[in-house]
């Protein structure tokens, strides 16, 4: 009886294999699997605790690699309790979405607010806001005043 052998990669084999499947992993996501993707939260200011509204809220989806531009895929606003949703079918082209909180497209919350805090599943985050294709995201956003 014969033995298979199997030769050992090394530990830079493995890092370029792991590499090669996170880079692809995109690539073969099942075509079976809902691109309809959800995403909701509220804006609120962190002193007043009260709603913000008419935040644009604008979901980008990415084609690329790292560095890939983002395309508009969509533009919301929050309402007058802060809260925004909007559900979309994400093209097969895209294989990333971001949310992003654009307060200072208006020129009255770019003077009041130096930035936000952002919450993901209501836990705080330190980086902004990718949303899983085919789920459903709550990012919410403490204003912070200037």
């Amino acid at each position: 009886m014969k033995r298979l052998v199997i030769p050992s990669l090394g530990a830079k084999g493995l890092l370029y294999a792991a590499a090669v499947l996170l880079l692809t992993e995109g690539c073969f996501s099942s075509p079976f699997k809902s691109r309809t993707t959800t995403v909701f939260g509220t804006v609120t200011d962190n002193d007043t605790k009260l709603p913000v509204d008419s935040v644009q809220i604008m979901i980008t989806g990415g084609k690329g690699g790292v560095a890939s531009n983002a395309d508009e895929l969509k533009i919301i606003y929050t309402d007058k309790q802060g809260y925004y949703s909007t559900t979309i079918d994400v093209p097969n082209s895209y294989h990333k979405i971001t949310v992003l909180n654009r307060y200072f497209d208006k020129l009255k919350y770019t003077l009041k607010y130096r930035g936000y805090f952002s919450y993901k599943d209501r836990n705080r985050i330190d980086y902004c806001c990718p949303a899983e294709i085919g789920s459903k995201t709550q990012y919410d956003f403490m204003m912070l005043p200037k």
